[in-house]
């Protein structure tokens, strides 16, 4: 056994050798690929983290843009609104201004024709009143009335 006990001590030595060497020459490369991978893991944690906030920040910025767009778009509305119910009273007031014109000329183109009616009117009443009396005194003047009519003229004179 002392055969056995000597080959194991001398396998044990050799395994310790064998990685204390792979200790030594891996040691560094190991570390340095572990440190970088953990390097790298905790760099892509920071840049989503990074991009998180950033994308929060925008999402913020875009939701702030939003609510002011909404309300300058009720502003813009409410003008809007505004500026046609000025307009609508505008047209109703020069509507009526010119209805109201449009009366006033018809009245005074009535009153003309009325005038000019009680004008040919008159002058119509006069010629046949004229007439008429023309008629009655041709009928009413006989020679003898005559003959006295114009004796009395002459008497004037």
């Amino acid at each position: 056994m002392e055969h056995g006990g000597h080959l194991l001590f001398w396998k044990t030595v050799n395994l310790i050798i064998l990685f204390a060497l792979l200790y030594w020459f891996l040691k560094k490369p190991v570390s340095n690929f572990l440190s970088n991978g953990i390097d790298s893991v905790v760099s892509r944690f920071d840049r989503a983290k990074k991009e998180k906030e950033e994308a929060l920040k925008l999402l913020k910025e875009a939701e702030k843009k939003s609510e002011e767009v909404k309300a300058e778009a009720e502003r813009i509305l409410a003008y809007s609104r505004e500026v046609a119910q000025r307009e609508k009273e505008q047209i109703i007031s020069e509507a009526k201004e010119t209805a109201e014109r449009i009366v006033k000329m018809a009245d005074e183109e009535i009153e003309k024709e009325l005038y000019k009616a009680k004008e040919e009117l008159k002058k119509v009443a006069a010629q046949k009143a004229v007439e008429i009396a023309e008629s009655k005194l041709k009928g009413a003047i006989t020679p003898e009335v005559n003959k006295k009519l114009i004796e009395t003229s002459l008497e004037k004179l």
